[in-house]
C-alpha cells in the first residue's frame, strides 16, 4: 500500500529507504532537507497543507534521530 505524499507514514518510508543500519545524522539530515525544498518549492497545494507536510517531515526526522541515539 502506498502512502499519500506528506504523510507521516510516506515520511518513514522515504527516510528507512533511504537510511541503513549505519547511517548517521548527516545523511538523515541530507534527506531531510531534499524532501523539505521539495515541499516548499516543488509540492504544489494550500499553505496549510504545506505546513501539515513540513511538521511531519520534522516529526519523522526528529523520531529517527532518537531511534538512533537509543540504540
Amino acid at each position: 500500500m502506498e502512502e499519500f505524499y506528506g504523510t507521516e507514514e510516506y515520511f518513514e518510508q522515504k527516510v528507512s529507504n533511504c537510511l541503513s543500519k549505519d547511517a548517521d545524522e548527516k545523511k538523515l539530515s541530507k534527506i531531510a532537507a531534499q524532501l523539505e525544498y521539495e515541499i516548499r518549492h516543488e509540492f504544489i497545494c494550500h499553505e496549510r497543507i504545506r505546513k501539515e507536510c513540513l511538521e511531519n517531515l520534522f516529526e519523522v526526522c526528529d523520531r529517527a534521530i532518537s531511534d538512533k541515539k537509543n540504540k
